[in-house]
């Protein structure tokens, strides 16, 4: 998927450049499969085989959501062409939206993301300048050709959102951002100190770049960027961006009067990020001995696109296709700290007050949510 600078329809320029490239790289097309990535770069390859760009074609929720969409859309050539696109953005140079290469069925595949030499959002086609073949590019600065390809360091790939912005930033037929991510770190001070989307969702880690034994560009580097890219369904990663505790509990007879601290302390972005089909939800209760929670209460973190009709999207096909105007956005804004206030009812045999964030994805229509428990506080009432 895309945003506005992914409007126009395949030029006879953008074909004859495909051809181009496709006779000058041979019958298998311009990209190298994931697999031969793997041949030397072997741990990065299993950590993003971890990875949902990995599963962004082979996942049961966008061959669903695609079908619906193409259902619903009046002009299918364009809403195939920004969801494969973003899914399997190689599809973007081969054309390939039907996905019958292997290597399109790869999802976010490595030689795409290390061929992107530059990445303009307001580009009618893709907002990605692809340059696919023997040069590729990544995050260090001293890095040396490699016996199976060239090299060249990146500054996208070191520390630019907009390497990320190209997909996770997308601006419906409407002209509204359904997806906002990009523009909520722009707004963020996380911006401004240069903190990037690689610096949260691929940190540093101890490794080396090819397998033990191959020819090294340099062997004193001993890191690399994580590919696992956890993102929103996560639970770690949701861990380590959010605070939870109480500030106080004051317990009568029948109630508790309680204020609870919430705070997105580590996302340069609002939490929940990415798609308005997952929420984030504090749930508090009190609990007795052995653990049974008495009646619930919630307070939801979400953002609500509606449609031209005013009426809350909760369909993804719909939500791409049809939204129109934002409703409630209660998700937590970038170090935003939140004072959350609850009256808790109590019965006799209460010993505690439990506060639980729950992470909450309800994008697979016709399926309960899928729910997972983030962090939790605990508050002990005494002499009851």
């Amino acid at each position: 998927m895309s945003s506005t600078h992914r409007q126009g329809h395949l030029s006879g320029l953008v074909l004859l450049g495909i051809l181009s490239i496709s006779a000058s790289q041979g019958a298998e097309g311009p990209y190298t499969s994931a697999e031969e990535c793997a041949k030397c770069h072997s741990s990065i390859y299993k950590y993003w085989s971890e990875s949902t760009h990995a599963k962004a074609v082979q996942s049961e929720l966008f061959p669903t959501t695609l079908d619906r969409a193409l259902a619903l859309s009046k002009d299918q050539t364009r809403t195939k062409r920004e969801c494969v696109g973003c899914h399997s953005p190689t599809t973007l140079v081969t054309g390939d939206f039907e996905l019958q290469e292997a290597v399109s069925r790869q999802g976010v595949t490595c030689d795409f993301c290390h061929t992107v030499k530059d990445v303009e959002l307001e580009r009618d086609w893709s907002p990605f300048v692809a340059d696919p073949g023997p040069v590729k590019r990544g995050p260090f600065a001293y890095i040396k050709p490699f016996k199976g390809h060239d090299a060249e360091y990146s500054a996208l790939h070191r520390a630019s959102p907009l390497l990320c912005a190209g997909c996770h930033e997308f601006k419906n037929g409407n002209g509204l951002l359904v997806l906002s991510t990009y523009s909520e770190w722009k707004l963020s001070q996380y911006s401004g100190r240069g903190i990037s989307c690689q610096d949260c969702h691929m940190a540093l880690v101890p490794g080396t770049k090819v397998k033990e034994g191959l020819e090294q560009d340099d062997s004193s580097v001993r890191v690399v960027n994580l590919h696992r890219l956890a993102g929103g369904t996560s639970v770690g990663q949701l861990n380590r961006g959010l605070d939870l505790r109480f500030e106080s509990v004051s317990a009568t007879g029948t109630s508790a009067s309680v204020r609870i601290i919430v705070s997105n302390s580590g996302a340069g972005h609002r939490i929940p990020g990415g798609l308005p089909t997952k929420s984030l939800v504090l749930v508090v209760s009190a609990v007795d001995p052995s653990g049974v929670a008495g009646r619930a209460q919630e307070r939801v973190y979400r953002r609500e696109l509606r449609n031209a009709k005013g009426s809350t999207l909760k369909d993804l096909a719909e939500i791409f296709l049809s939204a129109k105007s934002v409703g409630e956005d209660t998700r937590l804004k970038p170090s935003e700290t939140r004072t959350e206030r609850f009256t808790v009812p109590l019965t006799q045999g209460s010993r505690a007050v439990v506060a639980r964030l729950e992470y909450r994805d309800a994008s697979a229509p016709g399926t309960p949510p899928k729910v997972s428990t983030i962090t939790e506080a605990r508050w002990e009432l005494k002499n009851r």
